[in-house]
């Protein structure tokens, strides 16, 4: 407006003033002022903000909506997944419920079954069936018997008849007090037997074997164990190291000449050792029984240890069975090849022979008792209770006024005495 008033100073102020008001308004909005633009651009710049946070905004709205809804996918099929292993693990435990139930109720059944066979057995026990109970120790003690005859086994039969004692004490029978005591009787002469020591007298066969391996023959061959020449009785002594020189020039002759002299003198004895060394190592002298011993080549020698190995281990079988003429006889062959064919010089044949001769006057078989007298004993037992049930049988038969027992009362159980009784009875 300043510069309209410069521009027209000729003008009156009060006849211009609305004209210069209405320019200037007209020219306004054609032309912004500096800040109007500054605000605008602020504006513009405020729109696109909005615009672009809005956008953002609705954008990671639409993402987490997508994931609530995968989220809420998953969670439902694992609902479902869980309802239906609920139901299985249901379906399951009433399927289980009801195995329980048939089993509780054949345990029940089989415990009612169980208990009227004890009652029955009860019964047959208190009124007098003693036939049983001499079938059970019958078959222990026969089982005692067979265990000593064929195999020798000491312990098994005083098992078997702890066995049958065991059940005679748990059935307290006075009648049967004879049996218990033939029995008691038995087991103590079992017990007294001197066993013999088969873990230690097996290891002693090992023992031997190795050693037969090892010990060399009077010709050697490959199997001898190489022996270090330092061991060797016969090795010649290490030279002794030469004396250093005296340290100086003060020595005088005498010394000189002695030090010279016994070096000459070791110098001769050692070579007069080694001479006679290998003199003797030409020509070994010695006396052999057997003068195929002397003939055998490496693989002879070979096979002649595989064949002694082999009668050690007969040995040791004979030894397991009690067969004392095997036992003795191998070892008498294995201490007669040990005397004419190893080189009794070495310690380790030496000691082979030692041990053959032992094993061989070591005695395998033991006399054992028997138990005939458990035997006897029940056959004592059996025939007192067969006497005992004809004399009740004689005196009902001879009595007349025993009523005559109607056709349609129950028969009483008879007691059969093995004779009498049935095949199928006897194999109890």
């Amino acid at each position: 407006m300043s510069d309209t008033d410069h521009s027209t100073p000729s003008s009156s102020p009060d006849s211009r003033a609305p004209a210069s008001a209405l320019a200037s308004a007209q020219a306004s909005p054609r032309q912004p002022t500096g800040l109007g633009r500054v605000a605008l651009v602020i504006l513009l710049l405020l729109a696109v903000i909005l615009a672009a946070a809005l956008y953002e905004q609705h954008r990671q709205y639409r993402v987490l909506q997508a994931d609530l809804q995968r989220q809420h996918t998953e969670n439902t099929q694992l609902i479902q997944q869980a309802r239906d292993q609920a139901a299985q693990a249901l379906a399951l435990a009433h399927a289980q419920a009801a195995q329980v139930e048939d089993l509780r109720n054949t345990l029940d059944a089989t415990a009612s079954q169980v208990q009227e066979l004890d009652q029955a057995l009860q019964l047959m026990t208190d009124t007098g069936s003693d036939l049983l109970l001499l079938n059970d120790i019958d078959h222990l003690v026969t089982m005692a018997q067979q265990q000593l005859t064929l195999g020798g086994n000491v312990a098994n039969a005083i098992i078997s008849l702890e066995a049958a004692q065991a059940q005679l004490a748990r059935a307290n029978r006075p009648n049967l007090a004879a049996l218990q005591q033939s029995i008691n009787g038995d087991i103590d002469r079992l017990r007294a037997v001197a066993t013999i020591n088969l873990p230690a007298l097996s290891g002693q066969i090992e023992q031997l074997s190795g050693l037969i391996g090892a010990a060399p023959l009077l010709v050697p061959d490959h199997a001898e164990s190489v022996v270090p020449a330092s061991a060797q009785p016969n090795a010649s002594p290490a030279p002794a190291p030469a004396a250093p020189p005296a340290a100086g020039a003060a020595s005088t002759d005498q010394a000189g000449w002695r030090g010279v002299a016994t070096g000459a003198w070791h110098w001769t004895r050692d070579s007069a050792t080694q001479l006679s060394q290998d003199l003797r190592g030409l020509f070994d002298v010695r006396r052999v029984d057997d003068s195929a011993a002397l003939l055998m080549s490496p693989d002879q020698a070979l096979r002649f240890r595989e064949g002694l190995k082999q009668r050690a281990v007969t040995a040791q079988l004979a030894l397991m069975m009690h067969q004392s003429r095997i036992w003795k006889s191998e070892l008498a062959r294995i201490t007669q090849a040990i005397e004419q064919r190893y080189d009794m010089r070495a310690e380790s044949a030496r000691q082979a022979l030692k041990l053959a001769r032992a094993l061989h006057d070591t005695p395998i078989e033991v006399a054992l008792p028997g138990v005939d007298n458990s035997l006897a004993a029940i056959a004592a037992a059996r025939d007192a209770e067969a006497a005992q049930e004809n004399d009740l049988s004689n005196d009902g038969a001879a009595s007349p006024d025993a009523p005559a027992q109607n056709e349609s009362d129950p028969q009483p159980p008879i007691l059969r005495t093995p004779a009498q009784a049935p095949a199928s009875a006897g194999a109890v």
